[in-house]
């Protein structure tokens, strides 16, 4: 578009060919004892080349050349934004199978676990020292840990299919993912991040691009009624003039068109252009807006899901002691081993919830990098300028 803009403003060039025949051809006698001359031929055979130049006199063309501009702008921030969002996708891709790899783990422990009071169970049965009904309890707690750490490894074969879907990759490719041993914070202040994003984020550019290329083509319509100027050259062969006609023609014309009236088309695609600019308007502060809520809805899921890691990592030392106090009234004769089943079953459930607690730690980041449309969160700056700006 912006090419066929561009093109509006230079010359073109035609070729034409004309054949023509005609039912008789026309004679004419001038001396009686000389033979006829023929004015007319019965066939005629015409080329001409006509070149065009258009003198922009209104600037109406330089104005859709600068509308073509800011449209492909508005594509490529559009273009900027689908990038952003399939970063995120990536990024939450790559959490969910960390988050399945550390839930296998979790289980794996509690396998381990139940094996270990089930052997220690089944010892102290043989010694004549508990009943027969805590072995089995431990046999059926070893079940159930078995069953969870099925459905768990399912899960991480699950996350790691749909992290090759993502990166569109073969869904059998293996996956082996790295650890993110410390997690990132964030110290930038919550004003600056929404500046930032309302600056940043392509979506809001697009339409600021996009009111751009409106407000051209509104102007150029505005001048639909201006007049327009055009220098033409043209240059004919005539193959079979007759008698009285030129065999090659060249005409220079300069050509000066006035509208005059066009019952009211102009004005009535003046007013609809208006409307167009007044409704995009409208999207870029409703989506301004949009960023706005985003980007503070993210930082405050941040700080929530950081408080509830650190109350996760509270809880989970707190059933290892609780559950070691178990096992010790247990070895005293002082407690019951369902003591110990409950202890570490909620052992395993403070796990699972700190696991649950980091990923959504580090999915509420992804999404407050997609939001502020940056990936380094605490050193943003200005946004790189618009192509063409």
């Amino acid at each position: 578009r912006i090419a066929a803009a561009h093109g509006a403003l230079g010359p073109q060039v035609n070729g034409t060919g004309v054949y023509t025949r005609y039912p008789s051809a026309q004679t004419a006698q001038l001396n009686p004892d000389a033979p006829p001359i023929t004015i007319q031929p019965i066939d005629t055979r015409q080329a001409s080349i006509s070149l065009n130049l258009p003198i922009d006199i209104s600037g109406n063309l330089r104005r859709n050349v600068k509308a073509a501009q800011a449209n492909n702008r508005a594509s490529k921030e559009t273009l900027q934004a689908q990038r952003n969002q399939a970063r995120l996708s990536a990024r939450q891709a790559f959490i969910a199978v960390l988050r399945a790899a550390a839930a296998v783990g979790v289980q794996q422990q509690a396998v381990t676990d139940a094996t270990e009071n089930l052997r220690i169970q089944t010892v102290r049965f043989n010694a004549g020292a508990v009943a027969k009904v805590n072995v089995v309890r431990a046999n059926a707690q070893l079940e159930q840990a078995n069953s969870d750490l099925i459905n768990a490894q399912n899960g991480l074969q699950t996350a790691k299919e749909n992290f090759n879907n993502t990166l569109a990759r073969p869904i059998e490719t293996p996956v082996t993912l790295v650890e993110i041993e410390t997690l990132p914070d964030v110290t930038a202040d919550p004003d600056g991040l929404v500046a930032t994003a309302q600056k940043s984020r392509p979506e809001v550019r697009s339409l600021q691009d996009t009111q751009d290329a409106l407000a051209s083509s509104r102007r150029a319509l505005e001048a639909g009624q201006n007049p327009s100027l055009a220098v033409g050259i043209n240059t004919s062969r005539n193959f079979d003039p007759g008698a009285f006609g030129q065999n090659t023609t060249t005409v220079g014309t300069l050509t000066l068109n006035v509208p005059i009236f066009d019952s009211g088309i102009t004005r009535a695609r003046v007013r609809e252009a208006r409307q167009n600019e007044e409704l995009n308007r409208i999207q870029l502060q409703q989506t301004q807006l949009t960023v706005s809520l985003q980007v503070r809805q993210a930082i405050t899921n941040v700080i929530s899901a950081r408080a509830r890691l650190a109350s996760a990592q509270q809880q989970v030392q707190l059933s290892e002691e609780n559950l070691r106090i178990a096992r010790v009234r247990n070895e005293a004769g002082q407690g019951i081993f369902l003591e110990i089943v409950d202890a570490e079953t909620q052992l395993t459930q403070a796990r699972n919830t700190l696991v649950s607690a980091r990923y959504d730690y580090l999915n509420a980041y992804a999404q407050l990098q997609q939001a502020v449309g940056a990936d380094q969160i605490n050193t943003v700056g200005s946004p790189s300028p618009r192509e063409g700006k």
